[in-house]
Order: C-alpha cells, then structure tokens, then sequence
C-alpha cells in the first residue's frame, strides 16, 4: 500500500477500513444497560425510533417508554411495537414461584394479584432480558425479550378480536 497507493489492491484495503470506521462509529441498536424507577421516570432506556427497519431483528428492542401508568411499551428493531398492560405483565411471570419448573403449571392465582399492581423498578438483563420490581413485592420473575414479543403479539390479537 505504501510503495503503491493508487494499486488496486491499496484501494480495497482503503475501502475496507473506511467500511470498518463507519460501522464502529454508527449508532448502535443495543440498548443501554438501564435501571428505571416507573413511577418517576428517571433512567427511562432509549426510544430509537431512527433505529427501526424492516428487516430489523424481531426481538431485539430499540425503545421502552412508559406510555401511560399501565402500560410498557416496548419498540422492535423490525419497525413493530408491544404495548403491554403491566398487570398483564405480572401475571405472565415464569419464575418458579409463579409457575412449577417441572410440570409448568401456574401457581400463581390471578385473583391474589391486584389491580393496581405496577413496576416500582424495571432493569435490564443483559442483552436478552428485563426484570421488573413490582409493587406487590415480587422480583424474581426475568422476561426475556422473545418472551415480551410473544405477548405483545397475543395482546394485539385479543385487543383486534374485542373490536
């Protein structure tokens, strides 16, 4: 490269690293690690609206936003978005106080859960996954990301079906 800049072998490698560059220095879609107090809002994740794209991956998220005190929505890179009722959301907990490991049998009783029920604390989980601190007490429970999606997208379909 040095003996012979204009070779068209300098030109690849030039194009090479130009590319490499570039990559390094996009945005990145990974979200941030977060610690997020619900009630007050502070450490609310990204919403990278810029970020979405249609061959985006289904279940990697771009955004969380409070949308309103019972509701978590939850942005995908594919462009599409999960609202997802917070009551909902603990009811749908797969820890093993809420589900037997074994037999998958719910052992959690919707009717103990109340109404009012809400993240006092969401915080991620690596690259795959939220946890939630919940008013009732209950903070075992991770829900990975394809975990959420599945939901959001049976939400949709019973909220399409009500109609």
């Amino acid at each position: 490269m040095v003996a012979q800049p204009a070779s068209f072998s300098a030109w690849v490698y030039t194009a090479v690293a130009k590319a490499l560059v570039e990559q390094l220095q996009a945005e990145s879609t990974v979200l941030k690690p977060f610690n997020w107090n619900w009630e007050n809002n502070h450490g609310a994740p990204a919403w990278m609206q810029g970020a979405t794209q249609p061959s985006g991956a289904r279940t990697t998220p771009v955004g969380l936003q409070r949308r309103d005190p019972r509701t978590l929505s939850l942005l995908w890179e594919d462009g599409q978005r999960s609202d997802l009722d917070v009551r909902e959301l603990r009811l749908a907990c797969q820890c093993a106080l809420c589900v037997e490991e074994m037999s998958g049998r719910k052992l959690l009783d919707p009717q103990t859960i109340r109404a009012d029920v809400s993240p006092r604390k969401i915080e991620s989980v690596g690259n795959y996954a939220i946890q939630f601190d919940w008013s009732d007490g209950h903070n075992s429970g991770i829900y990975s990301f394809n975990d959420l999606r599945a939901l959001g997208e049976r939400a949709a379909l019973q909220g399409a079906e009500d109609v």
